[in-house]
């Protein structure tokens, strides 16, 4: 069951307080709470019901922190995305729910391209978490995604991410091959961006989260932990 799903079984506790995407395949199957959401103007959809419900923000915003040039795996990315994650944050407002996504790989012999992107403007804030799993396969799989953060003036961002791809077997058979490119802009004046990330899984692991610190008095957090096992490599380091 997902955490933050309307309509799971809680029992007497009071329902959890997180908006959820679920990104199976590199195709979102569901998000909820939009409507409680946008009632408080936060956007937060698929990437695809974006394209179609805000495509302005879509095109001001897309390519923005990480253009489609900038290393090997962002054009692979670029090129063949269809889906992902969406969010948009409008001036002074606290995001009044934790955003979350899950991503999952479930079919064999294919990739996940999916997209996320988060804008925070000016005085607004959000905290975002994402997490990966994927079965175990015997062949290898790729992971090849992409994240852009955007902060404008006084704006906060916290993005964390649990990813728990499949690291392979003892002999290093199978595994996810994870390739992510995620950069944050601090685009305005007193703006912070936190990365949170914790690394248990896939055969190899390409990551380097980083900030732009282009704001006056902007501040860029990062905090990492990675756990390998048998063949796994993980490589994740900071800008």
């Amino acid at each position: 069951m997902l955490l933050g799903v309307e309509g799971a079984d809680t029992g007497a506790a009071k329902p959890p307080n997180v908006a959820v995407d679920a990104v199976f395949d590199s195709v979102s199957v569901a998000t909820t709470y939009k409507e409680t959401l946008r009632k408080a103007g936060v956007l937060f959809c698929s990437f695809s019901d974006a394209v179609h419900e805000y495509p302005d923000l879509v095109k001001r915003w897309l390519g923005s922190v990480v253009p489609y040039t900038d290393n090997f795996f962002a054009t692979l990315n670029s090129a063949v995305f269809t889906d992902g994650s969406f969010c948009f944050i409008p001036k002074g407002v606290k995001c009044p729910m934790e955003l979350s996504t899950y991503f999952r790989i479930n079919a064999k012999s294919t990739g996940q391209f999916e997209r996320t992107l988060i804008v925070a403007e000016e005085g607004a804030s959000v905290s975002y978490l994402e997490g990966c799993t994927a079965p175990m396969r015997d062949e290898n799989q790729l992971h090849a995604a992409v994240v852009e953060l955007v902060a404008l003036d006084n704006a906060t961002i916290k993005y964390s991410t649990v990813q728990n791809w499949y690291p392979g077997d003892k002999n290093g058979k199978g595994g996810i091959y994870n390739f992510v490119t995620k950069r944050g802009h601090c685009k305005g004046a007193n703006s912070r961006i936190t990365w949170t990330q914790v690394e248990t899984g896939s055969a190899i692991t390409w990551k380097y989260p980083s900030c732009i610190l282009q704001g006056d008095n902007s501040i860029g957090e990062f905090y990492s932990v990675a756990v390998a096992n048998h063949f796994s490599r993980p490589t994740p380091a900071r800008r």
